[in-house]
């Protein structure tokens, strides 16, 4: 790779740890094309970080990256990184269940209490997948090669204990889960204003959540308060939560837009 190319797809990050998963993205492709490794495989990626994998494979032009997440609707995914003319590799993502049922049901505990719980064990966060609500406890899609060891030492999800066993994906549920919709109007559909809109917040606060860089669209920073966002954008904020724009529902008799905003009340 020649190394203005190089540079060109590191720029397509947008902060240091983006930089640093550009150049781990690069090491993938390397490993791939110039060591003639069949395939590579990565941790559990996010939204904006499969998207940066993929502009990265598209902008070198030799690989590829195929996508699971342990079901068709993940949104953490292991992604194998091929050579686009390799018909031989081995499809194995590596991505196993486990269900982690509390033992007292008197208040259930939430997607941050078992998120927190995992991380305390010391686990890095590539290797934990998507954690879904079942009838009993949740399922957690982990990496393969932690399941041993979360079995053994997942024992608390915050002051409740537990139970883990393996579940087959047989008997895997999932059901999208029921959004809480909000009705807001702006004067414009810029990045501050509907944050400002979503978590009750003066505009002068929510730019300056933007500006802090702890605002993020579709799963990557951005520090542009005056951002458009469209409907289908995700949008998260550090200590608040994440809402999806369900919906651009056209003007007020005001002049005013008017969206529909879904939370999800896992992660309030």
């Amino acid at each position: 790779m020649q190394v203005e190319n190089k540079e060109s797809l590191l720029n397509l990050a947008r902060n240091a740890d983006e930089r640093l998963f550009a150049a781990r993205c690069l090491d993938y492709v390397h490993a791939v094309v110039k060591a003639k490794k069949a395939v590579v495989l990565t941790g559990f990626l996010d939204p904006g970080q499969v998207g940066l994998l993929e502009d990265i494979c598209r902008g070198y032009g030799e690989v590829r990256a195929l996508l699971w997440g342990g079901y068709p609707e993940a949104e953490r995914r292991r992604a194998l990184v091929v050579a686009k003319d390799n018909q031989w590799y081995e499809e194995d993502y590596k991505v196993e269940i486990l269900q982690v049922v509390p033992l007292k049901t008197d208040s259930l505990p939430g997607h941050r209490d078992y998120l927190g719980s995992l991380m305390g064990l010391g686990i890095n966060r590539d290797k934990i997948g998507d954690i879904v609500r079942q009838d009993k406890g949740v399922a957690v899609f982990a990496a393969k090669e932690i399941l041993a060891f979360l079995s053994q030492n997942l024992n608390k999800v915050g002051r409740y204990p537990v139970t883990v066993q393996l579940l087959d994906g047989a008997n895997f549920e999932f059901s999208a889960p029921v959004l809480i919709e909000k009705v807001v109007t702006t004067a414009s559909p810029r990045l501050d204003a509907l944050v400002g809109k979503a978590f009750n917040l003066s505009r002068t606060d929510s730019t300056l959540l933007v500006q802090q860089g702890k605002v993020f669209q579709n799963w990557r920073q951005q520090v542009n308060p005056s951002k458009l966002v469209v409907e289908g954008d995700v949008i998260s904020c550090r200590g608040r939560g994440r809402f999806r724009v369900l919906k651009s529902a056209g003007m007020t008799k005001k002049a005013r837009e008017k969206f529909i905003l879904g939370f999800d009340p896992e992660y309030k």
